[in-house]
């Protein structure tokens, strides 16, 4: 296959053993066309040190970026899309800093958005980064549009037993390893930053794709390990900013995604769901 230029993007914040680990992961990538991006989102654990001493001898084209505070998750997504070299790439990873991968991840995505060209952003099958082999994150579907944050089929933390191994639309997918079309980045623009300093900003964004006739689609079939070491309902910022979300798209807002039927096509790909 082709390889179109694809741009990786991390960000990081006081983590590093858990990025170094990530980066050294994210190196076994075999694809032969991207340029890694590493955001220090003003870290003083020793972060910036450890990007100016390994990043070098992991990757050939590389860019580093020292902030001196912490900006938030939605900002320091920003920053990375907002770079000019983007001009030049066709996908764009977004890859939080815990991560482990297989060595053809992006191949995989890459084709997942090769053939599927309505579709914006594709997500991997997030698993637990220790045993038993569990599922972080379906993705989310809606099911209606009255009060639609309540009623979203969402299987989080729940035994992986290949029940999601296929392709198939959702109306969100967790962001801690999505590929997007720049092309779709460009029209729905950046994340909001009222879901500083974390969380729920993926979600949003997904959102935003889903209303401007964008598919979201979740690959079952590539695999990323996540230690998540601080996102989850266990965050301070999840229930303030789920409420701001929910504020954020009423039914009517709600009802143009839920009519893009990624319903449909999730029941069709899960048939057990029916019970």
């Amino acid at each position: 296959m082709p390889y179109p230029r694809t741009h990786i993007f991390i960000y990081s914040w006081n983590k590093c053993a858990e990025l170094e680990i990530a980066l050294r992961s994210l190196s076994s990538t075999t694809y032969n066309n991207y340029k890694l991006f590493v955001l220090n989102n003003g870290s003083s654990d020793g972060t910036e040190q450890l990007l100016a001493s390994l990043v070098p001898t992991l990757f050939r084209e590389y860019k580093i970026i020292n902030l001196p505070v912490n900006i938030g998750a939605a900002a320091a997504r920003n920053w990375l899309y907002a770079d000019q070299e983007n001009r030049n790439a066709e996908y764009l990873a977004y890859f939080d800093d815990d991560i482990e991968v297989e060595h053809d991840w992006l191949t995989r995505l890459v084709e997942t958005l090769e053939k599927n060209p309505r579709a914006g952003v594709v997500g991997a099958k997030i698993i637990n980064a220790s045993s038993p082999k569990v599922v972080q994150h379906s993705g989310g579907v809606l099911t209606q549009a009255e009060e639609w944050i309540n009623h979203v089929i969402l299987y989080t933390n729940v035994p992986d037993y290949g029940q999601f191994d296929n392709v198939s639309e959702r109306d969100y997918v967790m962001g801690c390893a999505n590929l997007y079309r720049r092309t779709a980045m460009d029209e729905v623009g950046m994340f909001d930053i009222q879901f500083s300093p974390t969380q729920f900003d993926d979600v949003d964004h997904h959102l935003r794709l889903r209303i401007k006739d964008w598919q979201v689609l979740f690959n079952g079939l590539v695999e990323v390990r996540h230690h998540r070491s601080s996102g989850g309902a266990a965050n301070a910022n999840h229930l303030a900013n789920r409420f701001k979300l929910e504020k954020k798209y009423d039914a009517a807002a709600a009802e143009k995604i839920f009519l893009k039927a990624a319903l449909l096509d999730f029941v069709e790909k899960h048939p057990w769901i029916r019970g």
